[in-house]
């Protein structure tokens, strides 16, 4: 996609278009530019020696709700960007209920989906207004194609040519931050300001890739009745390779807590129960926003409470998906797949 305009100041035509992994090179001393300004205008930021910009927007440019947009001369050279990330601050529905419990209790304000501005730069010469309107309005379309409720941009205070041309597009002054920066010795005795948390025992995971499960409330191991650790292990294929996500990461079960005593469930071997993963009619593995997606454990209302369902057999049973009458999988408007009842939501 690409948008052509002359600047008010001179006939040279920019073009603006949204960045794609190849353009990571060219990005890179731009980046490289944008952080000393950023350095030389808060003395609270200092960049970290020889740091590889060409590797960080490499990185941004592969997030799946990352984009950048570039500037680029009648030479087709990229003379500028807008970086930006969106997020929503709601928990997503996969997300265990006692943290989900936690983020409430974190914060105080109704969640947001919230486009955040990472960073906007064009070289000196190429400062004309329109110049940067483009590249401001092109990151603004793309926030809203993604339903945002706000855009968060934080600019330094002596950018006031900024602050006006964003107070013209309908932005409004939100705060002022104050920073005051201290140097310290290399040498300072420093108090850690990192929470407290138990001691961590050293464990010997029993494959490459193997996590010990712990309690999310006290960070404490989980363990077998028979006193062994237990480990998340990551889905492998019949072959014995690991499966990955689409970005490229290891996949681990979601492991089943019974809701009545928030405790992990283990079968009548001993084993932890853990929900089997979703897979469409051709076999793939579904995800939602990058997530895998896995079938929840179903429920059954006895004796006055929702209990896990079991089998004849004793073995717990799980919710199947819905789907249409091509086997497809039904999913809601936000995209999430809908599995039948009965769930415990």
């Amino acid at each position: 996609m690409k948008a052509p305009f002359f600047s008010n100041s001179q006939t040279m035509p920019y073009t603006h278009r949204l960045a794609t992994i190849e353009d990571a090179k060219a990005i890179a001393p731009l980046m490289s530019a944008f952080a000393e300004e950023r350095e030389s205008a808060d003395p609270s930021m200092i960049l970290k020696p020889k740091y590889d910009f060409e590797q960080y927007v490499a990185y941004q440019l592969t997030k799946p709700l990352s984009f950048c947009w570039v500037l680029e001369d009648t030479n087709k050279t990229i003379v500028g960007f807008f970086f930006a990330y969106t997020y929503d601050e709601k928990p997503p529905a996969t997300l265990p209920e006692e943290l989900r419990q936690h983020q409430e209790r974190e914060n105080p304000f109704q969640p947001r989906r919230v486009g955040s501005v990472l960073g906007l730069y064009v070289q000196p010469e190429h400062r004309h207004p329109e110049a940067i309107k483009q590249l401001i309005e092109a990151g603004i379309q793309q926030a809203e194609s993604l339903k945002v409720t706000d855009i968060d941009v934080l600019i330094s205070a002596e950018q006031t040519g900024i602050q006006s041309l964003l107070e013209r597009l309908g932005f409004q002054k939100a705060a002022v931050q104050y920073t005051r920066h201290y140097d310290m010795a290399i040498d300072t005795e420093l108090p850690s300001l990192h929470p407290p948390h138990p001691e961590v025992l050293e464990v010997i995971p029993p494959a490459p890739s193997a996590i010990p499960l712990r309690d999310p409330n006290t960070n404490e191991l989980v363990c077998k009745s028979s006193g062994e650790p237990v480990f998340l292990m990551p889905m492998r294929n019949t072959q014995g390779e690991l499966i990955l996500s689409s970005e490229n990461l290891p996949i681990y079960p979601t492991p089943v807590r019974d809701h009545q005593n928030n405790g992990w469930v283990f079968d009548a071997a001993g084993e932890l129960v853990v929900c089997p993963v979703l897979r469409d009619e051709n076999n793939q593995i579904v995800e939602y926003q990058g997530i895998p997606q896995f079938h929840p454990p179903a429920y059954v209302f006895l004796e006055g409470g929702l209990h896990l369902k079991q089998d004849a057999d004793g073995g717990y049973i799980f919710c199947e998906v819905e789907r249409d009458r091509h086997g497809k999988i039904v999913r809601t408007p936000d995209g999430l797949p809908v599995f039948k009842q009965p769930i415990l939501m």
